[in-house]
């Protein structure tokens, strides 16, 4: 057997403000749109997620943005994430 592709994956679990669930699964080169709680809205492909080593920090999600760069978002100025 040989493997042909191998892609990391996050799992993330987001709940609305009345309690209802949704769980999304995401990997490398995934087009998401990712909603900050600024009101501003990016789209990209997704690249990985860089866990926090202390809690005093914030995990980071890192896109490749449609207009060619790279941005690192904080998870906790996140509004929403969407898989399309």
């Amino acid at each position: 057997m040989e493997f042909i592709s191998v892609l990391p994956g996050v799992h993330l679990e987001k709940e609305d403000q009345d309690g209802s669930r949704e769980v999304l699964f995401i990997s490398q080169n995934d087009h998401i749109r990712v909603k900050t709680l600024d009101g501003k809205e990016r789209k990209g492909t997704f690249m990985q997620i860089e866990f926090a080593r202390y809690t005093e920090e914030d995990d980071i999600l890192y896109m490749h943005k449609d207009n060619g760069e790279n941005e690192g978002i904080p998870f906790d100025t996140i509004d929403d994430v969407i898989k399309e």
